[in-house]
């Protein structure tokens, strides 16, 4: 399974391509990044009750956590709340799609992708992502993460800085 770190980077990747800033936006352009990460890693959160790669993996948590942020801006009165929440929803997503094509270690294996439509675990033949150790007494814990994470990176930062070209280009 990929690192928090890739799920951030895969959330801004996906909620700057479903909701770019408008140009009058430059000053508060960080906060739509933030979300996004923050929902992209949001699944991970399953770690602290013991639960990984259950319902919250799955993308019916993606549209709940979409209707969650639709009626939060709703109050706000933020303008453009259904492009920021739909992004949201993908961002969210993006860390189903990663998870599904990396590589798990730890049973059971794979994700509750269609959950709430299935109970059951996926996991794609294709293994784009290392296996990421939470094992941190092991010795090689730290330099299999760095190579794991090296390979995410590699992937990742380039569409990221793509996105953010378009994006300046789009804004100028």
């Amino acid at each position: 399974m990929p690192t928090p770190i890739a799920h951030a980077l895969a959330g801004i990747v996906v909620g700057w391509i479903g909701d770019p800033p408008l140009l009058e936006d430059r000053v508060a352009s960080w906060k739509r990044p933030a979300l996004f990460a923050a929902a992209a890693v949001a699944p991970d959160l399953d770690l602290l009750v013991g639960a990984h790669s259950g319902p919250t993996h799955g993308l019916g948590a993606a549209v709940i956590t979409g209707l969650a942020v639709w009626a939060i801006l709703w109050r706000t009165g933020w303008s453009g709340k259904a492009k920021t929440a739909g992004a949201t929803a993908l961002a969210y997503a993006s860390h189903t799609l990663l998870d599904w094509l990396g590589t798990d270690s730890s049973p059971p294996i794979g994700i509750m992708a269609l959950w709430p439509f299935s109970r059951e675990y996926y996991e794609s033949h294709l293994h784009v992502f290392r296996a990421v150790s939470r094992r941190y007494w092991l010795p090689e814990f730290w330099s299999s993460n760095a190579r794991a994470l090296a390979g995410e990176l590699a992937i990742l930062l380039p569409l990221v800085a793509l996105i953010f070209i378009v994006r300046r280009r789009r804004l100028s």
